[in-house]
């Protein structure tokens, strides 16, 4: 096999990882952000007041969340989507060791994967099979 043959089978299997990367963290993202859209943030923003944290976020949240994983599954403006749910991700863990003293097991282990996968996207982009590339971004 010739290095272009090689290249071209390797290149194929990043975007192929891409995608599933894609889809899998953007699917977690939009159904996480769907309810907080759906009760206006309510729920949410309850929950970050009881910490001391603006309930005007948990609107945020919702949106962030639902259009930014619905941006991931159909691969637009992939990396700075990605670099925007790192640091989201980021945030998350904080929480979770700061103010809510989760434990790494059972606590804020899930928030850690989601931190990887969206590092890992913003990293290789959207890849052969996004939207980014159909339109040569």
């Amino acid at each position: 096999m010739n290095n272009l043959a090689l290249e071209s089978f390797f290149g194929l299997q990043i975007d192929a990882a891409a995608l599933l990367l894609r889809l899998a963290l953007g699917g977690i993202f939009a159904i996480h952000g769907y309810p907080k859209l759906k009760d206006l943030g309510k729920g949410a923003g309850q929950w970050l007041k009881s910490m001391g944290i603006p309930a005007s976020l948990g609107p945020f949240a919702g949106i962030v969340e639902f259009f930014g994983g619905i941006a991931l599954i159909v691969g637009i403006l992939t990396p700075m989507v990605a670099a925007l749910f790192v640091l989201w991700t980021a945030s998350l863990v904080w929480l979770s060791v700061a103010k809510i003293k989760k434990k790494f097991a059972g606590g804020y282990e899930l928030d850690l994967v989601l931190f990887a996968l969206a590092l890992a996207i913003a990293v290789i982009g959207g890849g052969l099979f996004s939207v980014d590339y159909l339109i040569g971004l």
